[in-house]
């Protein structure tokens, strides 16, 4: 089968890791997807803006779609723009989950109903090692939430480097990330063809969580 892919995007560190992982094992990755809060001005899950998300798609060379959605719709409004991309030709999604298993479910679910073949080329894999990658491997990334259970807001703008990791190892918080302890955006690396311009604006809070404004 020929996989012409789009990739479910946040603009984080563990979807940019899936589609370079996916593009080497001969995936053909066509789209970005990213969900939008219902403004649609800044993404649903990590809040950003939703030029910077036309930003690094621009520097990756690949076509961004949105799609705005509340929560209550986001299954729904998540299909339809499936069965768009799928319209352009499109017949497999990467998704960049490591090991939860609703995630897994949801997105093999939501897949097999739209006739969508799911890659998640990070499933399983040891988190140390994978945040070892994504250094390793050149991703310029900077912390942009946290959530106030797990991370002081002194962290917002952090880079995440071997440094930060071995930090979190020591505060015996997970390194990906996996369950919403914090969230990244990449500004380069390998899978760029230059890095974005960025500047940080303000910290502000909401629903338990600090985000830096990403300007």
């Amino acid at each position: 089968m020929d996989y012409k892919a789009f990739a479910s995007f946040s603009g984080g560190k563990d979807c940019h890791l899936s589609i370079l992982r996916a593009q080497e094992t001969g995936w053909e990755i066509r789209f970005l997807l990213t969900m939008l809060q219902e403004d649609g001005e800044f993404s649903r899950a990590h809040h950003l803006p939703s030029f910077i998300l036309e930003r690094q798609a621009q520097a990756m060379g690949l076509e961004l779609y949105k799609a705005n959605s509340t929560w209550e719709e986001y299954e729904n409004n998540f299909k339809k723009a499936i069965r768009f991309l799928k319209g352009k030709g499109i017949n497999s999604g990467v998704f960049g989950d490591i090991d939860l298993v609703e995630h897994r479910e949801w997105v093999e679910r939501v897949c097999k109903e739209e006739g969508i073949y799911p890659l998640l080329p990070l499933w399983g894999e040891e988190h140390q090692k994978v945040a070892w990658e994504m250094v390793k491997r050149g991703f310029v990334a900077f912390v942009i939430i946290v959530n106030d259970q797990f991370l002081d807001p002194l962290y917002l703008g952090r880079r995440y480097d071997y440094s930060f990791i071995e930090e979190l190892a020591n505060l015996g918080i997970d390194p990906c990330g996996e369950k919403g302890e914090f969230h990244t955006l990449v500004v380069d690396g390998p899978l760029y063809h230059h890095p974005i311009p960025y500047q940080w604006g303000e910290i502000k809070e909401e629903n338990g969580y600090h985000f830096i404004e990403v300007k």
